[in-house]
């Protein structure tokens, strides 16, 4: 007996609402660990005059 499978279009938007939400905390979880590295490893500014569209 075979059971096949076709998902909805509200299945497609729960994985995909529970994709967006992992990968955002994700990014915010390594995004504040970041901010815990030692000095010579944290996130670097970039230098004015090399990226003036910053300002």
């Amino acid at each position: 007996m075979v059971n096949s499978f076709t998902p909805t279009l509200k299945w497609h938007l729960k994985v995909l609402a529970a994709i967006l939400a992992l990968c955002v905390a994700a990014f915010f979880v390594l995004s504040y660990a970041a901010t815990k590295l030692p000095a010579q490893y944290q996130p670097k500014k970039p230098a004015p005059e090399t990226t003036p569209w910053l300002d």
